[in-house]
């Protein structure tokens, strides 16, 4: 994906007609986009960002520019005199829908696990005759696959979790 070439901060706002005052290795300004007095907006030439301590705008040239005027990212960069980037492909379309499905997948059979586990746990805790814990005995035997399941959720890498994955789509979870 191709970057954006965004123009320099204090030439994009100097452009706008303000005129920040060099202060160390900052700019400051007053802010345009609320009343005040004093200067708050800083410019941050190095990271090319503004800041207004007043009230906390902040962004880049391009950001500053749709804040001014009231336009979407892409008025800016058209008011900008900015190519748009490349447009992506639909190959990587698919791959990040994927990814973040899985992303998705894997979140929430984390918080399942994770609350199954807190919730036996919290009923087990006060069981006190067998015949109480033999309620529970198909909990008990699940519990080592659950926590090698939340293990792999929290230590293991991608590999491991989509084969995790698989593997609870084609046995019906655990």
């Amino acid at each position: 994906m191709e970057m954006i070439n965004k123009p320099d901060i204090l030439s994009a706002i100097e452009k706008e007609g303000f005129t920040p005052k060099k202060r160390g290795k900052h700019y400051l300004m007053n802010c345009c986009f609320h009343e005040e007095k004093n200067p708050s907006c800083i410019l941050d030439i190095d990271r090319q960002r503004f800041y207004c301590f007043g009230c906390g705008a902040t962004g880049d040239s391009i950001t500053f520019i749709q804040k001014l005027h009231g336009l979407t990212f892409r008025e800016a960069l058209q008011y900008l005199n900015i190519q748009d980037p490349i447009k992506i492909d639909s190959q990587q379309q698919k791959k990040r829908s994927l990814v973040k499905a899985f992303r998705e997948w894997e979140s929430s059979f984390k918080k399942e696990l994770t609350d199954y586990y807190r919730d036996f746990h919290a009923t087990t805790r006060h069981l006190q005759t067998m015949d109480e814990v033999e309620e529970y005995a198909k909990d008990f035997h699940l519990m080592p696959v659950v926590e090698m399941y939340l293990d792999i959720l929290t230590d293991g890498n991608d590999e491991d979790k989509y084969n995790l994955m698989k593997r609870t789509y084609d046995n019906g979870k655990f």
